[in-house]
């Protein structure tokens, strides 16, 4: 058996192709003999393949995985399989439904649906509580809530989600679920499954999508064409993985696009239920038996329970327990090491989950900066980003508003300083820097530099791609705005991004309008200057390894410095706002992973205070020191460092749209704070955000930080806070920062 791959694009296909001797004989007689040594060549391969394969027998042992174990099917069993043995076993006597949907919890209790009701089991067999289905109903999944609720979606007319308190069995909250109303009840749904971000995923076998709800019943995406029995949500990529009916399993990322499938037809599987990703890439599937089948299963060739299939597509494990131990049909495979932590699942506002801080809510800390000290403004223009989620590119002019962003500059730097024009704004600003740099009282002067670094992390070359990076309808709008308010010559303006490449939907827009701006990358080319650096500009407090020490030329000798940040979250320091954005500035290579990181990141675990690489960067006079103005792009906004925007934001006051809002503020400290806050209440639940506010909280207490740093400023001690860092209250509001939210 010789397996080919076949690659489309984004998406893998295997097939399987037998080639027997006989095949490559005739076809070696008819063909020429570029075809003949092909045919070679593949009896060649053929041979080996056959040969590798009688050499490594098919591993038919229950002893590879330690797994749970539930099925459909006559008699209502589940087993738990450890070192080749069973060491668990459960049987119920009502002899009445099936099990559908099972969940192994790290409490050693198993959350069951059985067609006609749930349960809780615990490791000793008793029942902790149960459920009975309403009469007409059926429910075949289940998943927990921490410790006192569970979501259950109920097959019915009409269907429904269910978020039900336990032990007590009372219901809290339910939403509707669209079906086929001229379809049966049993096949409406048979797989929900929770998400990283609090939002349920549904398999909808009935209208052959998935879907996807916030706690109160929105639907917040919807993938359509599947015949999907399950769903599960993928860790790290946010991606889905889903079982299909007819044998295909289709891994798919947000915007719908198959990044990889598999067929479980070409293994003799055809009926899988679910799908169980290992750590190593290979995949457990399982293969449902119908024991109400009318012919009895032929015993001298039982079916497969479950197979596991490794990255190349190479059946490697096949179980087959029908007897001594008999498992019974399979529904449902977990692995022991995967058991479910009730108490991180969380549904919404049901077992909310938030991260560990090291400052609490109303604690200011620090002394603020800028015209009014500690002044940030938020503009919030619903509609500036209208994206599908799906259909080309975020940044494409069908779905940007110019008109709204080009208002939310003006409007924003008017905020900010209290000014009544944009024209007096940006003097006030121009004036208030030049005066607390000991350089006059003067606005800006024809023949100085304004460089606006942007935030590009996501792009590599010229080439326009789906993952977020500076919004060119933003950053359009902050030059129209230099040039037409502020008054600065356009050949004074450089746009730049020494780390990575300026696109193409930001070169065109810019250069379209104002030809005689400057634009330097890390690349050059297509009318972009090649980014030069001086070598050994940045003095760390600390020894900081290897991390970057030279500085891009046109940061070094600009005049001014706007630094333009993205609002998202970050794998490592929890966030990537203004501060993280400087890193842009050094002399990284343009390939991240050739990069040090050291003491960017925080102690996710146990919060010890740390020295922090950004605080040197908010100290240093050409960089957080020579910043005109910190401006956050929260346009589109995303919960994911790398690829597209996404998801939307669904808390107040976004309710589900893009965040549609730009940040800025003259004090980095409180402009990273406030943007903190508002991607802390989005997502509390995710992992790096934990003690994410530490830079923060070591610049403001300056210069007695936490972390006992001496910090230095060209040799000398920092003797005076950064900024003004405080956290929001649960009503969104700030002591001593002084924000200002506006709506358009």
């Amino acid at each position: 058996m010789l397996p080919l791959f076949k690659n489309y694009g984004f998406c893998t296909e295997y097939k399987y192709y037998f080639v027997s001797l006989h095949q490559l004989k005739q076809n070696n007689m008819r063909s020429n003999n570029k075809w003949q040594r092909l045919a070679e060549l593949l009896l060649f391969v053929t041979l080996a393949v056959n040969n590798a394969s009688a050499q490594e027998p098919m591993d038919n042992s229950l002893s590879r995985h330690n797994f749970f174990y539930a099925g459909q099917s006559k008699q209502r069993r589940m087993f738990i399989v450890k070192d080749g043995l069973v060491s668990w076993s459960y049987l119920d006597q009502l002899k009445r439904g099936e099990i559908s949907d099972a969940v192994l919890m790290t409490d050693g209790h198993i959350l069951v649906a059985h067609q006609y009701g749930v349960a809780e089991v615990a490791d000793d067999g008793q029942t902790v509580w149960s459920y009975q289905a309403p009469e007409g109903t059926e429910i075949h999944t289940i998943q927990p809530i921490g410790k006192t609720h569970v979501v259950f979606v109920q097959n019915g007319k009409p269907a429904k989600a269910v978020v039900m308190e336990i032990p007590c069995c009372r219901i809290v909250r339910e939403f509707g679920l669209p079906t086929n109303e001229k379809g049966s009840v049993h096949g409406q749904f048979r797989n929900a499954r929770l998400t990283s971000r609090g939002t349920l995923l549904v398999a909808n076998m009935a209208l052959g999508c998935i879907h996807e709800y916030t706690c109160d019943g929105k639907e917040v995406d919807r993938w359509g064409g599947f015949l999907p029995w399950s769903v599960q949500e993928m860790p790290k990529t946010g991606n889905l993985l889903i079982t299909g009916r007819k044998g295909l399993i289709q891994e798919i990322n947000r915007q719908g696009q198959t990044v990889w499938q598999l067929n479980t037809t070409d293994y003799g599987v055809a009926q899988p239920q679910k799908t169980v990703r290992l750590k190593n890439g290979n995949h457990i599937i399982n293969n449902w038996y119908n024991e109400w089948n009318k012919q009895p299963m032929d015993t001298a060739n039982v079916p497969v329970q479950a197979i596991e299939i490794d990255k190349g597509g190479k059946l490697v494990w096949q179980l087959k327990a029908w007897k001594d131990p008999d498992l019974g049909p399979s529904t449902t495979i977990q692995l022991l090491d995967d058991a479910v932590n009730r108490d991180r699942m969380f549904f919404g506002e049901f077992n909310p989950q938030s991260p560990k801080l090291f400052v609490g809510s109303n604690e200011p800390i620090g002394e603020g900066r800028g015209i009014h000290p500690g002044r940030v403004a938020w503009i919030h223009s619903p509609g500036v980003a209208q994206w599908d989620g799906k259909t080309g590119l975020w940044m494409e002019d069908r779905w940007n508003d110019q008109q709204k962003a080009d208002a939310m500059i003006p409007v924003a730097i008017m905020q900010l300083t209290g000014e009544a024009t944009a024209r007096k704004a940006w003097q006030a600003l121009f004036k208030h820097f030049n005066r607390t740099h000991g350089r006059g009282n003067h606005s800006y002067r024809k023949g100085e530099t304004i460089a606006v670094k942007l935030n590009m992390n996501n792009a590599i070359t010229h080439h326009d791609t789906i993952e977020l990076n500076s919004s060119p309808f933003i950053t359009l709008a902050l030059v129209r705005s230099l040039v037409c308010d502020g008054g600065v010559r356009q050949q004074d303006i450089v746009l730049c991004e020494p780390s990575r490449a300026i696109t193409d939907s930001i070169y065109n827009k810019v250069h379209h309008e104002f030809p005689l701006v400057r634009m330097i990358d890390n690349i050059g080319g297509d009318g972009r200057e090649k980014c030069e650096y001086y070598p050994e500009r940045i003095v760390y407090s600390v020894d900081n390894g290897k991390m970057a020490r030279g500085l891009a030329k046109c940061i070094v000798d600009a005049d001014y410095l706007i630094n333009s940040a993205l609002l998202k979250t970050h794998s490592g320091p929890g966030v990537t706002l203004t501060t993280k954005n400087w890193y842009g500035a050094t002399d990284i290579n343009l390939l991240w992973r050739q990069n040090a990181h050291n003491n960017v990141s925080q102690d996710k675990r146990n919060g010890k205070p740390q020295y922090k690489t950004f605080v040197d960067w908010m100290t240093h006079k050409d960089m957080g020191q020579k910043a005109l103005l910190f401006l956050i792009d929260g346009t589109y906004g995303s919960r994911d460092v790398n690829g597209a925007p996404n998801p939307k934001w669904m808390k107040e006051p976004f309710n589900g749209d893009w965040a549609c809002s730009i940040i800025v503020s003259q004090d980095e400290v409180a402009c990273d704070a406030v943007a903190m806050d508002i991607i802390i209440n989005e997502w509390p639940e995710f992992g790096s955000l934990n003690y994410c506010d530490e830079y923060l909280r070591e610049a403001a207490s300056l210069p007695n930080a936490p972390s006992g740093t001496i910090y230095k400023q060209e040799g000398k001690p920092v003797d005076k806070p950064l900024g003004l860092f405080e956290h929001w209250n649960k009503n969104h509001q700030y002591t001593k920062i002084d924000l200002k939210y506006k709506k358009l």
